[in-house]
């Protein structure tokens, strides 16, 4: 294959993408699913790796109250994964149309490839968190100074074996895409709910 050759296929690929995010957010039901699955994805599996990783792990974090500790991640983890989550919805019904297979298969395909999507995107998710929102991180202070400090964390904290980075990540991926791909599940069953309500 000739680099004109290579050059055109790549275009003609950028002219899909663009066409494909277009049509799915030519219609309202396209944002909705946006955001009812960056809800879900968020606070619903965020608060899954949330015990997984503070809870049951025991990584460090603030020593805030676990209900602060949760909305606060998850909060973090939607303003900062939706702009992504924005290409992963339409890449993947793209990619499952593609398939050829019946409705109810694509709608498996589909859920189970946005939970692996999203759930490699949060797989360094971890690393991300001690470095940003760490025990002596400005944020991890200011989640303190907001929150307050909650003593039964703090020597919950103290006790933790330590984990290495690697580990984390590797929690994140085995536990998270799954974890993800079930609150994929949940939220277009809600995506459907909702659109059968406003179209009757």
């Amino acid at each position: 294959m000739t680099a004109a050759e290579l050059k055109e296929r790549a275009g003609r690929a950028r002219k899909g993408s663009a066409q494909g995010i277009q049509a799915f957010y030519s219609r309202p039901l396209g944002w909705g699913a946006l955001i009812v699955t960056s809800i879900f994805l968020a606070y619903g599996g965020g608060g899954v790796m949330f015990w997984l990783h503070a809870i049951y792990r025991g990584e460090d974090g603030p020593p805030i109250p676990d209900v602060w500790h949760w909305l606060f991640d998850s909060t973090l983890g939607f303003v900062g994964l939706t702009p992504i989550l924005f290409f992963i919805l339409p890449a993947a019904l793209y990619a499952v149309g593609r398939l050829g297979i019946g409705a109810r298969l694509r709608a498996g395909a589909y859920v189970a490839l946005v939970g692996m999507l999203f759930g490699v995107v949060a797989g360094p998710g971890p690393l991300l968190h001690g470095a940003l929102v760490g025990r002596e991180s400005f944020l991890g202070r200011t989640a303190v100074d907001i929150f307050g400090r909650d003593p039964e964390v703090a020597a919950r904290n103290a006790e933790a074996i330590a984990n290495t980075p690697l580990s984390s990540v590797i929690a994140q991926l085995v536990v998270g895409i799954p974890v993800y791909a079930a609150f994929a599940l949940l939220a277009l069953v809600t995506v459907r709910a909702l659109a059968r309500r406003s179209a009757g």
